[in-house]
């Protein structure tokens, strides 16, 4: 695509390029551009966007994954430096809001960040911190040691190479302690955004899926609870009762529906028939989700598809409104029309939602 617009406009294609993808979105219907944009562009034509903060610890160590030592002094002046980057956008109003992060990795593990801390990091702030936390639950080492069944001291809780098994009890104690943990990541990077921006909406981290409870109190410190969800329909059954419990407004950060009718290797996480069948996804997904109160939007991801040779971890999927060409799918953009021109109506109750839905596939493996 893009040796085409050079070969089209030059230098300039870039702007080109912007002015083309822009008034593609609006022929669609669409009202906001998505994550993973260049936000640059939308906001030079007053087009409603969101965006991203780059999640960085120079200054931290991390402790589990890409969890920083949120006990540390120093995470406060990492903090500030991610909210900086806000300083770009303040006072626009084309800017909706912002990411604190996308899918952090340490959400995906089988364990909380608490225990996986405990086996792999042996000194950080944190671990001086659960000791702390578990003092005041029990009092002397004997009682901490018969509760998790083993023979420890809060000094090895505290630094070490920690090589004893968990039992249920000290599982436990270490999903609590994650969620102390959560809190105290999520709302002093909060705070330091709002610190620098006041008037954007703080849109959460774009969890992967319907978080587990130990995470759910620390997205109080967001206005949104964004979540990225590859199903058929919005889960109303887990994220209804989530935005009751927080009292938020959920948002689908991502989602997208995919075929192989157009020779392209994979068909992404919501695999339908053929590309009559993303439309009808599309419409069923979009309209379901509109239709239920606490709901404020839907992301669809991506634009374009991707390449036939995979991008850097193989994805090779249609999944775009447009192909890596530039044509659209006119099917699946028409069908994109409808729901937008209707979706204010399905969102008051004076329309049903579209409810036509497709044969859905197997979920394509990842």
């Amino acid at each position: 695509m893009k040796a085409n617009f050079i070969r089209a406009f030059g230098e300039s294609w870039y702007d080109h390029w912007g002015a083309v993808a822009l008034a593609e979105l609006r022929r669609c219907g669409f009202n906001t551009v998505g994550n993973w944009s260049d936000w640059r562009i939308a906001r030079a034509a007053a087009f409603p966007y969101v965006r991203p903060l780059q999640p960085r610890s120079p200054h931290t160590a991390l402790v589990y994954r890409d969890f920083p030592d949120v006990f540390h002094p120093d995470f406060a002046q990492d903090a500030a430096a991610i909210a900086e980057g806000l300083r770009e956008t303040v006072g626009d109003p084309a800017m909706i809001g912002y990411f604190l992060m996308n899918e952090p990795a340490w959400g995906f593990a089988q364990e909380t960040p608490a225990a996986g801390m405990l086996f792999t990091t042996p000194s950080c702030a944190i671990r001086i911190a659960l000791a702390d936390f578990l003092r005041e639950r029990y009092g002397s080492d004997a009682v901490l040691s018969s509760a998790w069944g083993i023979t420890t001291t809060y000094a090895a809780v505290s630094e070490g190479v920690w090589l004893e098994d968990l039992n249920h009890v000290a599982t436990a104690d270490l999903a609590l302690f994650s969620t102390l943990m959560v809190e105290r990541f999520f709302a002093q990077l909060s705070a330091a955004c709002r610190a620098v921006d006041a008037d954007h909406l703080n849109l959460g981290v774009r969890y992967y899926a319907v978080p587990p409870s130990w995470v759910a109190p620390g997205m109080r410190s967001f206005d949104v609870i964004s979540i990225n969800s590859y199903t058929e329909r919005i889960r109303s059954d887990a994220l209804a009762p989530l935005s009751i419990q927080l009292g938020r407004p959920v948002m689908i950060g991502e989602w997208h529906f995919g075929a192989l009718d157009v020779g392209l290797p994979g068909s992404g996480l919501g695999p339908v028939l053929d590309q009559e069948a993303r439309g009808q996804a599309f419409r069923v997904y979009a309209e379901y989700a509109a239709a239920q109160p606490w709901c404020v939007g839907v992301h669809y991801f991506k634009c374009y598809d991707k390449s036939a040779l995979g991008r850097f971890d193989g994805e090779n999927w249609n999944i775009g409104f447009l192909d890596v060409c530039n044509r659209p799918y006119d099917l699946l953009a028409s069908d994109a029309r409808a729901s937008h021109e209707r979706l204010y109506q399905v969102a008051r109750g004076d329309a049903s939602p579209y409810d036509a839905a497709p044969r859905y596939l197997a979920r394509a493996a990842v």
